[in-house]
């Protein structure tokens, strides 16, 4: 994992024409990998081997960010969950344990490699579009679809833009409107993560 960490991209290469049939497993064992990430740095901290701690986090940040690269929602909330886990060991380290202004700086060059954290928008609206096929033919529920799909990608961004994705939703038919991700869970997701990313950053200063 951390070799992999070196590639300057990872987008996993996936099939989106293959909508429902898409594969999801590697989001699996991407969730079990960056838990065992989290475990050997809290276990090299604990033989106090700083430096290869140090170096596993920032593999592992990059590894969690990595995870939602070119992927789904789902994909997205697994790589949220990995990078909230990985922030927080290393705010735990940095309180608990005495690292160099080197082993620092490290660590906060990964965590500003973050950026505003990863894409909602295009997750979400990936995700969604991949219900298209199925209300092609239905010129309602695709029509319903496109607002919802705008009005989705909108309100990621911009929590003032609920009503419009309410109203959205409730003017598609059911059976699309119940396949809908809840995005008020989506913006409470993004909003923990930027959190966090920015309390650790403080905490590295």
């Amino acid at each position: 994992m951390a070799r992999g960490t070196s590639l300057p991209i990872c987008d996993w290469g996936l099939d989106y024409g293959l909508g429902k049939d898409l594969p999801g497993e590697y989001v699996r064992k991407a969730l079990v990998l960056g838990r065992l990430n989290v475990l050997y740095a809290f276990h090299l901290l604990k033989i106090g081997n700083r430096d290869g701690a140090v170096r596993t986090l920032a593999a592992g940040l990059r590894f969690s960010h990595d995870v939602a690269n070119g992927g789904s929602l789902f994909a997205t909330l697994i790589a949220k969950d990995l990078l909230v886990s990985h922030l927080r060991t290393i705010s735990d380290a940095v309180r608990l344990e005495k690292l160099s202004s080197v082993q620092r700086s490290r660590l906060e060059t990964a965590v500003t490699q973050l950026g505003r954290g990863l894409d909602w928008p295009t997750a979400a609206k990936r995700d969604l579009e991949t219900l298209r096929g199925d209300y092609a033919a239905t010129p309602q529920a695709s029509a319903a679809l496109t607002r919802i799909i705008s009005s989705f990608v909108a309100v990621v961004n911009d929590q003032s833009k609920f009503p419009e994705l309410d109203q959205a939703i409730e003017g598609a038919p059911r059976e699309l409107s119940e396949l809908i991700p809840n995005a008020r869970r989506v913006s409470e997701q993004r909003q923990d993560l930027s959190s966090t990313i920015l309390q650790t950053r403080s905490i590295l200063q």
